[in-house]
């Protein structure tokens, strides 16, 4: 079985060296990075991710990960990347919606976030499609929209 294709840039790197730079743009590990990543990108036909398989299956897969995971493993992983995303998510919005950060702050974060995640797109050797890009701003412009309006109706 060869090496998943999307973590061949850190082939020579250990787990430490890849949490380590995850860490310098994000609040991942290399764990839950690879997991995610994978559980997205393998998944059977009724749309599921292949838990057992994955885990089995990561020291061929991942040149970084030494050892294989349980199912159970891969779910908490999966489950400890989602907490970490809405946890960084509430961050954000609130620190802009407290007043804690002014709008030119908040738009200066954006652009470095923008850089950041072009770092980790290229590290995976992926690209997003303009359509997705797309997609993602409208997302976050009815997300916004959705927090003004409930936290109208809180006052």
């Amino acid at each position: 079985m060869n090496k998943y294709r999307k973590f061949k840039k850190m082939d020579n790197k250990s787990y430490s060296d890849v949490t380590r730079f995850l860490k310098e743009t994000t609040h991942l590990t290399a764990r839950e990075w690879v997991i995610s990543r994978m559980c997205a990108d393998f998944k059977n036909l009724s749309n599921q991710s292949e838990m057992t398989w994955i885990g089995e299956n990561l020291p061929e897969l991942v040149p970084f990960m030494d050892e294989t995971y349980s199912r159970q493993e891969v779910s908490n992983a999966r489950a400890s990347f989602k907490k970490k995303v809405q946890r960084s998510g509430t961050t954000f919005f609130y620190a802009y919606y407290a007043g804690l950060i002014t709008q030119e702050e908040m738009i200066a974060i954006i652009h470095q976030m923008v850089t950041d995640i072009k770092k980790l797109m290229d590290t995976e050797g992926s690209e997003v499609p303009q359509e997705h890009a797309t997609e993602v701003q409208l997302l976050i412009a009815e997300v916004l929209r959705k927090i003004n309006e409930s936290l109208d109706e809180e006052y």
